[in-house]
């Protein structure tokens, strides 16, 4: 990741990590029945989702990302870590019950590699839960930044999944109120010349007001599934 810097300063209460992390513990607990579950976080970056989920009382939870600066945000904490490349993992087969995958394979050139690999760590029974970003409509400099290879339609997601052999579960695309804001902002940047990463934190108030939006449309995602968004995602099960 070229911003490594910028994405380190982003404060634990924004938004994106506030809503994403809530959310994410929302599939968690709907799609497990125990809370000795083991779980991975497959491109866990600094860690927030690792110690929110610590914080909800999840013990049995690793991280891995193939960026050592990242991972050192976490090495005053007792959890573990280890720098990895997600198409080849050191984990024998069957490991985790829970793998988490949020905005990692659009960074890897043969993402099916990626899934595959998640797939044989995965226990029997197990879910996957995959994020990554919607719709090249959406490409920008953040994307060239952040080293994409590509955005995804949420068709070309659960098509990859159903390929891997894995039974889905639940797919919708996420961030939807955001999506039309997150659109204009990006093309004028584009149309300005403006290259800078969308790494930045917002004023209190503004982040507060994003929060309480995203939240209610996390819990209408409990009922409905969303047309479009920022994001698409998928839980899918190992049978």
């Amino acid at each position: 990741m070229e911003c490594t810097e910028e994405y380190i300063k982003i404060k634990k209460n924004n938004w994106w990590f506030v809503t994403r992390n809530n959310f994410i513990y929302g599939l968690i607990k709907k799609h497990t029945i125990r809370d000795d579950i083991k779980i991975l976080d497959a491109g866990c970056a600094q860690g927030n989702l690792l110690l929110y989920l610590r914080n909800k009382g999840f013990k049995n939870i690793c991280g891995i990302d193939s960026n050592k600066e990242l991972l050192k945000q976490l090495s005053d904490s007792d959890i573990e870590t280890h720098t990895m490349d997600l198409i080849k993992t050191d984990f024998d087969d069957e490991t985790f019950d829970v793998i988490v995958s949020s905005d990692i394979i659009e960074h890897i050139d043969d993402d099916m590699k990626a899934i595959h690999e998640m797939k044989r760590i995965l226990k029997k029974d197990g879910i996957i839960i995959i994020f990554v970003p919607a719709f090249m409509s959406l490409w920008s400099y953040h994307d060239v930044i952040n080293g994409h290879k590509r955005r995804y339609t949420l068709k070309e997601l659960e098509s990859k999944i159903l390929g891997s052999g894995l039974t889905i579960q639940k797919a919708s695309y996420w961030n939807f109120f955001m999506f039309f804001p997150n659109f204009l902002v990006r093309k004028t940047k584009s149309m300005i010349g403006f290259k800078k990463s969308d790494f930045y934190s917002f004023p209190e108030l503004i982040n507060l007001i994003i929060i309480y939006i995203i939240h209610f449309e996390n819990f209408l995602l409990k009922y409905i599934d969303l047309p479009f968004g920022v994001s698409a995602f998928v839980v899918a099960k190992k049978i």
